[in-house]
């Protein structure tokens, strides 16, 4: 105690500078309460220079950051910034929060903002955040030729997450016009920089065939190495191909580890994958329990998709009002099948105190605007119909009633032309199609002709639910479930 009350206060002393040092040297050794400690003196003492007290905050942020505290880090990168409105680090830091949404709301357009900045006064990370924002049109318009330019001044440089971003622009997800050989060109070279992400992305160019050599044996081991460095996204691929047994045995039980690690490390989609499993009895046996543990884990993380899936698991247990609070939150990120599902329960359901006309009309509207089907069009006429606005409801009934008419039709062509072009075409069928282009054999045709036949009864099915929901209407009467 006694070293730290004899601490100078005098800032135009070398010792200032050299106790900023010592503090670094402890955030480097992961004492930061100790470093914070020893940065008090250039945070307190009104002789130090601008830059130097910017910089002192700037490590304070960093500790707090490094220590679990994003909202003091937030606020010691902002009085970084008012001494020091250049200092790169900072501005890169208090992007990245921005970005991430950690101690401040989540903004794409400030992050990109911050991350500008820095590029602008030559921060040597900035560079890949700004490319990376105009790859993904994140906070700023999509610029894919612009993102080049900057990610390969960025790679040329060494930065092996530069070449793997350079790579992905040229694949599918971001250009009309993909060079698959340029991608692999750059992935691999991020590959050899050490970047355990490009062999995950390079893993998928062969899942996905997006090469000549591409194989999905080379896929699986690409996915395997980058699993045992650590990747959740390579654990959650990889676990997906033993599930279904692609380019390895099937095996369950491995499927269900690499998920279960992958989940673990906070990877949203592995405990997506392990609830479907427990949802489906997939490699487990059934359990709704499970599968509702693992669901709430991505719902409580605001992972709109779990929490749709969870809505299921929930009705399925005949939980309908904690049922209703989750869809209600998927619905609200913009999911066309939770908006639809959350408007027909709002709609429909035999409990008063659930039902909204005027809210079910609203997310029935805008998953039709998403996609006009007939299962969506159906619920825009039970929120019509639970608002009394029969003709309406008719109305739109009787067009989902077309479409499924239409639908029957289309496929009832393709099945008879053996044409496999139409969207209609079943997945075995697909399946069939991918294979080298022979005859297919007696029994993948026979797969094929029991896949159209359960599309034909699902149809078949729908149609005469849309039939009895308009019967109700034409009555005067509103659907109840």
């Amino acid at each position: 105690m006694g070293l730290l009350v004899a601490l100078p206060v005098a800032a135009d002393t070398p010792d200032a500078r050299t106790y900023i040092e010592r503090a670094v040297e402890l955030i480097q050794a992961g004492d930061y309460p100790l470093a914070r400690t020893f940065l008090a003196p250039a945070l307190i003492d009104p002789r130090i220079e601008r830059a130097e007290r910017s910089r002192a905050y700037y490590l304070r942020g960093y500790s707090y950051y490094a220590g679990g505290l994003p909202v003091s880090a937030s606020k010691d990168y902002a009085r970084a910034l008012e001494f020091n409105p250049g200092n790169g680090a900072a501005l890169v830091a208090l992007g990245g929060l921005y970005h991430r949404g950690e101690g401040v709301p989540e903004n794409a357009e400030i992050a990109y903002a911050f991350f500008q900045a820095a590029m602008e006064v030559g921060h040597p990370e900035a560079a890949l955040f700004v490319g990376f924002a105009l790859l993904e049109g994140r906070g700023v318009e999509q610029d894919v030729p612009r993102a080049r330019e900057i990610l390969t001044q960025a790679a040329e440089s060494g930065d092996a997450n530069a070449m793997l971003y350079l790579g992905r622009s040229y694949r599918s997800d971001f250009t009309d016009e993909p060079d698959n050989a340029l991608a692999r060109e750059w992935i691999e070279k991020a590959v050899a920089a050490g970047s355990v992400d490009a062999k995950v992305a390079l893993g998928y160019m062969h899942y996905k065939n997006e090469l000549p050599d591409a194989d999905l044996a080379t896929a699986a081991r690409l996915f395997e190495e980058a699993a045992d460095a650590g990747s959740s996204m390579a654990q959650v691929a990889l676990g997906h191909m033993y599930l279904v047994g692609e380019g390895v045995p099937m095996d369950p039980t491995a499927a269900r580890s690499l998920l279960e690690r992958a989940a673990e490390a906070g990877n949203l989609a592995g405990s997506l994958s392990l609830g479907h499993m427990y949802e489906a009895g997939i490699g487990v046996r059934q359990d709704l329990d499970a599968a509702q543990s693992w669901y709430l884990r991505g719902a409580e993380a605001g992972f709109g998709q779990a929490q749709l899936r969870l809505f299921y698991v929930l009705l399925e247990k005949g939980e309908e009002h904690e049922a209703a609070l989750w869809v209600s939150k998927a619905a609200q990120q913009d999911l066309p099948q939770a908006q639809n599902d959350y408007a027909w329960m709002l709609s429909t359901s035999e409990h008063d105190e659930l039902r909204d006309g005027r809210l079910a009309l609203v997310y029935a509207e805008r998953a039709v605007a998403q996609m006009e089907n007939a299962a969506y069009l159906d619920t825009l006429a039970a929120a019509y119909a639970e608002l009394g606005r029969f003709a309406e409801a008719i109305s739109t009934q009787q067009r989902a009633i077309a479409l499924v008419a239409e639908s029957a039709a289309v496929a009832a062509m393709s099945n008879g032309s053996g044409s496999s072009d139409d969207e209609s075409t079943s997945l075995v069928e697909a399946t069939v199609e991918a294979t080298s282009g022979d005859t297919a054999t007696a029994a993948e045709t026979a797969a094929t002709d029991e896949a159209a036949a359960s599309d034909e009864t699902a149809a078949s099915d729908e149609a005469v639910a849309l039939a009895e929901h308009l019967a109700a209407y034409q009555a005067g009467q509103p659907w109840r479930e």
